[in-house]
C-alpha cells in the first residue's frame, strides 16, 4: 500500500457542478439536480453523485440533490435514487491493500410528458405507464421503464 492520500470530486448535476475535494484524501460532494414542476409537485431530478473517499480519513460525502448517490468512504458508492436520474457515487479506497472499490449505479430516469386537456394518453406496458392530471386540467403520462405512448384527440 501507498502512503499518499487520494482525492475524488463530486460529479456533477443537471443544475451546478460537482465539488472539489479539499483536503487530500476526503472527496467533494455532488452537484445539485434541477428542480421541475411538470407534474404540479416541484421535484428535482439529475443530482450528481458524491466522490469516493480514502477510508482512512472519517468523512461520507453527499450525493446532490436530485437523486444523487453518496460517495463510499473505503467503500462502495452509493446507487443514484430510482426514477430520478441522479448519478452513482463514486468507490472509495478502502483497506487492505487500499483496494479501489467500486462506484454507485447511476439512478433509473423518467420520461414524462404533459399535453392540453383535450388529449387523451395512454401507454404500455401497463405498469411502467402511468397517467394522471395537472392541477391545471393537462393530461400528463409518465414512464418508468421502456413503453410506449399513444396520444389522440378526446
Amino acid at each position: 500500500p501507498g502512503s499518499g492520500a487520494s482525492n475524488a470530486a463530486g460529479g456533477g448535476g443537471a443544475g451546478a457542478a460537482g465539488g472539489n475535494s479539499s483536503p487530500p484524501g476526503t472527496a467533494g460532494p455532488g452537484g445539485n439536480g434541477r428542480a421541475n414542476n411538470i407534474t404540479g409537485s416541484c421535484v428535482t431530478y439529475a443530482g450528481g453523485g458524491g466522490g469516493g473517499s480514502d477510508g482512512n480519513f472519517p468523512q461520507t460525502t453527499s450525493g446532490g440533490s436530485g437523486g444523487g448517490g453518496a460517495g463510499g468512504n473505503g467503500a462502495v458508492g452509493t446507487a443514484g435514487t430510482d426514477n430520478l436520474g441522479g448519478g452513482g457515487g463514486g468507490g472509495g479506497r478502502g483497506q487492505p491493500g487500499c483496494i479501489q472499490r467500486a462506484g454507485g449505479a447511476g439512478g433509473p430516469g423518467v420520461v414524462i410528458v404533459r399535453v392540453p386537456s383535450e388529449f387523451v394518453l395512454s401507454g404500455t406496458p401497463g405498469p411502467a405507464f402511468t397517467g394522471s392530471t395537472h392541477p391545471g386540467g393537462d393530461k400528463i403520462g409518465k414512464f418508468t421503464a421502456s413503453g410506449t405512448l399513444t396520444i389522440t384527440e378526446a
